[in-house]
């Protein structure tokens, strides 16, 4: 089994892997982590979870081309328009690609600002949203 035949196979199968965009919008976000978790214990099936700050999703309300949210500790999660179904993927150089097909840009422009926690729909992810700790 080759390296993208395992990411189809952690992530779902069928579908195609999302792709890196020739160029994204950046922003620098004070949280940036992101992780992986079992949708259930039949299931090879992965959610991934994004724990980033509240700012993160406005700027995805207002965004309409790929974003890449930055961290100096982590590693990038880039959002990429795409009109099929894609699969996230973790590029080794590029970091995490999300596909956000037009009902993800729906769902996403649908979440209330502010810190909280929202598990999508159309595709397996769940975002954390939370205000950087005080020092």
């Amino acid at each position: 089994m080759g390296f993208l035949d395992k990411i189809r196979a952690a992530f779902g199968g069928g579908e195609h892997l999302v792709e890196v965009p020739g160029q994204a919008d950046r922003l620098a976000v004070d949280r940036l982590e992101v992780r992986t978790a079992n949708l259930s214990p039949d299931t090879d099936e992965k959610l991934l979870i994004i724990t980033t700050s509240p700012a993160a999703l406005v700027a995805l309300h207002a965004c309409r081309r790929p974003l890449t949210l930055t961290n100096p500790s982590h590693r990038p999660v880039t959002f990429v328009p795409v009109s099929t179904a894609a699969t996230p993927v973790l590029d080794p150089d590029a970091g995490w690609l999300i596909p956000v097909t037009p009902a993800t840009a729906r769902e996403l422009a649908g979440l209330p600002a502010g810190p909280g926690e929202h598990e999508l729909e159309t595709l397996h992810l769940a975002l954390v949203l939370e205000d950087a700790p005080r020092r």
